[in-house]
């Protein structure tokens, strides 16, 4: 109450209210370097009064963090953890869930014993859980790495089938998401009630819903019926214009696996809408953006390719060995020979982080390398040639086999190198 926080309000309702309303005021009025000072002086009250907090009020000052954008020193979270600690057994079923939640939010993962106290109490108040605290409480174990227990589990998959119809389509993509990220298996008849429901929800999802349910789904081997699958890749056109690098990657990954062949006019909006996001789009995106076009028979356009070259190049400081890597690699698959600024570019990024190539991406440079008749410099091909010979023993015999098949087809190479290689 003294850091204008209601402590009345149970956390994600009120909360929002009244810190909200104070926060808008702060970010209207001030620089962000004004607002982030008058959010540190407000942390420090809260490490003063700590102690005289209940558990409502940890819980709408955690919650109101991320709303704000601010993450306050660990001390601050710590505090607050060691005083969620001492009042577990006064949480309610939301306020689980939201601190939970807001502590993955903050990527601030709790001490064990904390999270298995939470773990405990959320068993004994399940049955007082909403359907959004049931997604938050899943999403939350999975941002924080946590794997609860069995017990909770199915009673939380028992929740989830009687309050189906309570569910939004963000619920449905955060459980499908939770649940691939903890290596999850959910029960048949909770499985068939989340496909039902997403039946009636599809046309609500966001692009990143869209992405992280099918690949949810696919992660998870459920068989999705053909019309669902039809149903969100129109969902997908009718959204084209929302979709991030991120979600076009996961997208194009899912619908791959799960075997649906996307229209033309899908394909080619999704490609579109990829040119004008190349700017900002990482290199692990771009490789699987192109490597999924590729594995599902379609060759990229000359506009994407040309978009994606255009921004590595502005981009290639920020490259480490494995983006640079597997950018190569992506290129090489389609038999696609980089541009020689690009090239140049790559074999840069790859000769300054030559010590962090693991073995596999030895293999995958040479492999790649070979397979667009590259010509690397002199000086790139002694960093290569001495970093192979150092990884060695960790190539398997595919590696190996690929490794002497490059060799084979660069008659620039060192002819010693392949007598070398046992």
């Amino acid at each position: 109450a003294r850091l204008k926080f209601n402590p009345a309000v149970k956390a994600g309702t009120g909360a929002k209210a009244s810190s909200s309303s104070s926060s808008s005021s702060i970010v209207q009025q001030s620089s962000v370097g004004e607002r982030n000072n008058r959010l540190d002086a407000i942390s420090k009250q809260i490490l003063v009064n700590v102690d005289h907090l209940d558990s409502i009020e940890v819980t709408n000052i955690l919650w109101s963090f991320p709303q704000l954008q601010f993450r306050p020193k660990d001390t601050v979270l710590a505090a607050l953890e060691a005083q969620a600690m001492s009042q577990v057994s006064d949480f309610d079923a939301r306020n689980v869930a939201t601190l939970l939640s807001a502590f993955a939010k903050l990527a601030y993962p709790p001490q064990t014993h904390l999270m298995r106290r939470l773990e405990q109490h959320a068993y004994t108040e399940i049955e007082l859980f909403d359907s959004q605290a049931v997604a938050n409480l899943f999403w939350a174990f999975a941002k924080l790495g946590y794997k609860p227990g069995v017990d909770l589990v199915q009673a939380m998959e028992g929740c989830i089938e009687r309050q189906i119809e309570s569910f939004n389509s963000q619920g449905i993509s955060n459980m499908l998401w939770a649940w691939n990220k903890l290596h999850h298996t959910p029960g048949e008849s909770v499985t068939q009630a989340i496909l039902k429901r997403t039946f009636d929800l599809v046309n609500e999802f966001s692009p990143m819903g869209v992405a992280n349910s099918l690949y949810g789904f696919s992660k998870l081997g459920v068989i999705v019926p053909p019309l669902l699958l039809d149903l969100f890749e129109k969902r997908a056109g009718d959204a084209m214009a929302q979709f991030t690098p991120q979600a076009i990657a996961i997208s194009l990954t899912a619908f791959r696996k799960l075997n649906h062949p996307l229209s033309r006019t899908t394909l080619d909006g999704f490609q579109r809408r990829a040119v004008a996001l190349a700017a900002s789009t990482k290199p692990s995106e771009k490789t699987t953006i192109l490597s999924s076009l590729d594995r599902m028979g379609v060759t990229p356009s000359r506009d994407l390719i040309t978009a994606y070259e255009a921004a590595t190049n502005r981009a290639i400081s920020s490259l480490d060995s494995d983006d640079a890597s597997e950018l190569l690699w992506a290129l090489a698959r389609l038999g696609h020979r980089p541009s020689n600024s690009l090239f140049a570019a790559l074999e840069e990024a790859l000769a300054t982080h030559i010590n962090h190539i693991s073995s596999d991406d030895v293999a995958g440079v040479w492999w790649a390398l070979a397979r667009i008749k590259a010509e690397p410099s002199v000086g790139f091909l002694r960093i290569l040639e001495q970093r192979t010979f150092e990884v060695q023993k960790s190539l398997s015999e595919n590696e190996l086999k690929d490794v002497r098949w490059a060799i084979s087809k660069m008659p620039h190479v060192d002819s010693n190198l392949f007598s070398k290689l046992a």
